[in-house]
């Protein structure tokens, strides 16, 4: 019997009388020998196994948590504040008109130019936040030592491209909202269903290569390793890439494939990459993208819906003060912003919540489908930068920051989650053959 079946039978019945039915029989008469061998392998395979402490938290890491929520509340105060300001001075409505004077009164590019200007505006406010929390910071804690002109750069595109989406996009409901006053949130959300679509499928899968360099898995060990767990899972020539710097599942229905980060090798022993690719192989077997694609219409609908009333409520009670009496009008477009913008930050801990279960599902699909405990857990374990990291963040960040579970949750679950140890049922027996049935080891 080889040491690794030893291993795996040992977490079933860790005890020392058991331990020692492993060892081999010795040509020699000595009960006290034995017993002896047994008590000395036993203690190395408990050093092996030893569980992985979380760590307490540290005042430095308590601070930073503590901050970096500030700058969160901070950036979502004014993501409100800017909409508002907007709609209160008057200044929305004058904008809007200008807009419409610029292009000759033609409704569609007066929408898609105020959208346009919005959109600048409000990059132009949140400004010197981004600085202080994506520049300043980083600089600070040692995360990044990037040039000055290279980060606002990088702000340029970032703000470039959210003017081209929005002066692109935001006329659909506008040209529902003509149409249709009253089902306009329906008629809106079947409309922008195509590009929820482009970003779960067009951008990862085409647009995504265009900048960052991605290849056919090349290591055939880890790729025979691979498609043996995924074959496990009903899964047979299953889509890989390599490159950029995230493992995740990307794309829905036949462009669904899994992505691995360009150093997976270097960062990850063989244990925490076969589980690794077990926690993506549940994001796969069980289409959690479509799941994603679902919610991601539920939202919209709900949101343009509660837009239909509040928004309804707000003009008829402040439309002096907007410069416009009815949701059709391209200056209403600052109270479409703040209405959906309140709309998301309200709906955040329920979506933040189910998207936290997804995840630990797929620790737990990966840990039964690859039994690699101690690795999943040792892997967790190495996030945690004690100066920086907080193993368990405090209930506000995982209420509203956190879509995956803390770290410390997620150590806590690689190494208690041993079905085929206590005798209780596999969560998803039946997605995946366990490694012991596929091997037919009982």
């Amino acid at each position: 019997m080889s040491v690794a079946q030893a291993h795996r039978d040992f977490e079933a019945a860790p005890s020392l009388p058991a331990f020692a039915r492993f060892l081999p029989d010795f040509p020699m008469s000595s009960r006290l020998f034995r017993w002896l061998a047994a008590a000395a392998a036993f203690a190395c395979m408990t050093a092996i196994a030893a569980p992985v402490v979380v760590p307490e938290p540290t005042l430095a890491a308590q601070a930073l948590g503590n901050e970096l929520d500030l700058y969160w509340i901070a950036g979502k105060l004014l993501a409100l504040a800017i909409p508002l300001l907007l709609l209160f001075s008057g200044w929305g409505a004058a904008l809007s008109a200008r807009c419409l004077r610029l292009v000759r009164g033609r409704r569609t590019p007066a929408i898609a130019l105020f959208a346009a200007v919005v959109a600048a505006v409000t990059v132009l406010f949140n400004l010197p936040l981004d600085y202080a929390r994506h520049y300043v910071l980083p600089h600070a804690l040692g995360w990044s030592h990037e040039a000055l002109s290279a980060w606002l750069a990088e702000q340029l595109v970032q703000a470039a491209v959210l003017i081209v989406v929005a002066a692109a996009f935001v006329w659909i409901p506008y040209a529902v909202l003509l149409r249709s006053p009253r089902r306009w949130w329906a008629w809106s959300t079947i409309a922008l269903v195509p590009i929820v679509l482009f970003a779960l499928v067009v951008k990862p899968i085409w647009v995504d290569p265009l900048t960052h360099a991605y290849k056919p898995l090349r290591d055939a060990p880890l790729a025979h390793e691979i498609a043996e767990i995924a074959a496990r899972c009903g899964v047979h020539d299953i889509p890989i890439v390599v490159g950029g710097d995230d493992t995740s599942v990307v794309g829905l229905g036949p462009t669904n494939r899994i992505v691995l980060q360009e150093d997976l090798t270097k960062r990850e022993s063989e244990a925490q990459i076969r589980f690794t690719i077990g926690h993506e192989l549940k994001h796969y077997v069980m289409g959690d993208n479509w799941k994603a694609l679902a919610i991601i219409c539920a939202l919209l609908l709900c949101g343009f819906w509660a837009t239909h009333q509040f928004g309804s409520l707000a003009i008829s009670r402040w439309h002096r003060r907007f410069g416009f009496d009815r949701l059709s009008d391209p200056a209403s477009l600052p109270l479409l912003v703040f209405c959906l913008t309140f709309l998301w930050l309200a709906a955040t801990p329920a979506f933040m919540a189910f998207s936290r279960h997804i995840e630990l599902e797929a620790d737990q699909f990966g840990l039964e489908a690859t039994h690699e405990n101690e690795a999943a857990a040792a892997m967790f374990a190495s996030w945690i930068t004690p100066a920086d990291t907080l193993a368990d963040p405090g209930w506000f960040e995982q209420t509203f920051l956190s879509n995956h579970p803390s770290i410390g949750e997620r150590i806590r679950n690689a190494q208690t989650h041993r079905p085929w140890a206590d005798g209780t049922s596999a969560k998803f027996s039946g997605q995946c053959v366990a490694p012991r049935q596929a091997s037919g080891v009982r």
